[in-house]
């Protein structure tokens, strides 16, 4: 499974649990599209899978980090997000 999460204003936040529903909305369909672009995806020599984590001030100024097994695969993982 992909590990995504999320992070904001210094605070791990889920879409789940968020109170705003319109955030909430905004934070799934953002983990929705990870999913549908990478989520599938495997490092080829590893076998490992990436973990995103998207963080920002708030739901407007997110950036997505991507961690993993070995530099080529995260930077195979950021094209396929870009």
């Amino acid at each position: 499974m992909l590990d995504i999460s999320f992070e904001l204003n210094g605070r791990k936040v889920s879409p789940n649990n968020i109170s705003d529903a319109l955030e909430a909305a905004m934070l799934t369909s953002v983990k929705e599209s990870i999913t549908q672009s990478v989520g599938s995806i495997r490092c080829t020599e590893h076998g490992e899978r990436p973990k995103i984590k998207a963080k920002g001030r708030n739901i407007d100024s997110l950036s997505l980090e991507v961690t993993g097994c070995c530099d080529a695969f995260i930077e195979q993982v950021k094209k396929k997000i870009a």
